[in-house]
């Protein structure tokens, strides 16, 4: 059984209020032993009963399961009673009007979801939504206001981003490097030093700097480093077929543009501290 949902869906209690009792069931895919199993094993996050038997399966926007189910931008919901698939529905979510508040809502939409930032934000690197050509962010404040969105031009599209809310934490004495994952544009060379308490990089940027990106930005970088670390390091950026890039640094409430060099395609400059930046440019 499948139903088109006309209506905006919105938290953790849907399947609650549409369990369909007496639906025709479906049975369970073989090996699987509860429907949480099926649920998980195919990539869902399950909203139900603690023995896996009763309740609803989330799968976002971008989910492979929900694209050949629904009409993009919906996400999906597979129904369970008995360990089986009793329904489908396919339910909207318009995140420019229902907001983006918590990790739930981002969830919904295939975001990667960040609680420390300050305002909190929402990233989202596929375009089904259609409101950016690249990556969107999105901004809800600590009261649970929606705020706002950015469009960060020229991101890649990716239906699932490899990389998580950081590029993976960094503890080494020595020299290194990192690079952002999901083809995100974006590296970090790290001196002897710099990384011993601990670095972390990410395309996200903390709420000031991603409200106020340069209007020709075109990727962007956060470096964090653990214990206030100071440290030098170089951030680069892929600048293949730009003839005037421009890496900007995000000072005191303003983006800067930072003396560059190049180095194998790559537009390079040096730092130390905890920094967000942009590549921009033609």
């Amino acid at each position: 059984m499948k139903i088109k949902e006309g209506l905006m869906i919105a938290g953790t209690a849907l399947w609650v209020a549409v369990l369909l009792i007496g639906s025709p069931a479906s049975p369970a895919w073989a090996g699987a032993a509860t429907g949480r199993d099926i649920c998980e094993g195919n990539g869902g996050t399950w909203y139900g009963t603690p023995d896996g038997a009763t309740g609803g399966c989330l799968y976002p926007v971008d989910h492979p399961i929900t694209l050949a189910t629904c009409n993009p931008p919906e996400h999906l919901w597979h129904l369970f009673n008995a360990h089986a698939v009793s329904a489908e529905i396919c339910a909207p979510y318009d995140p420019t009007i229902a907001g983006v508040l918590n990790a739930a809502d981002c969830h919904y939409i295939g975001g990667i979801w960040d609680a420390a930032s300050d305002p909190r934000t929402c990233t989202v690197s596929h375009t089904l939504f259609g409101e950016c050509p690249g990556t969107t962010i999105y901004y809800a404040d600590t009261s649970d206001n929606f705020l706002a969105l950015t469009c960060v031009s020229g991101g890649s599209s990716s239906t699932n981003p490899s990389y998580g809310k950081f590029g993976g934490k960094i503890e080494n004495d020595a020299a290194g490097s990192s690079h952002l994952g999901g083809n995100k544009n974006g590296s970090f060379y790290y001196n002897p030093g710099t990384c011993s308490e601990g670095c972390a990089i990410s395309p996200n940027l903390p709420g000031g700097a991603a409200s106020s990106l340069p209007s020709d930005a075109l990727a962007t970088l956060y470096v964090r480093l653990a214990n206030d670390g100071n440290g030098s390091y170089t951030v680069c950026f892929n600048a293949v077929g730009m003839a005037n890039p421009v890496i900007y640094r995000y000072v005191s409430g303003a983006w800067v543009a930072q003396a560059v060099f190049f180095a194998d395609g790559q537009v390079c400059t040096t730092a130390s501290g905890d920094g967000s930046f942009a590549l921009g440019g033609t």
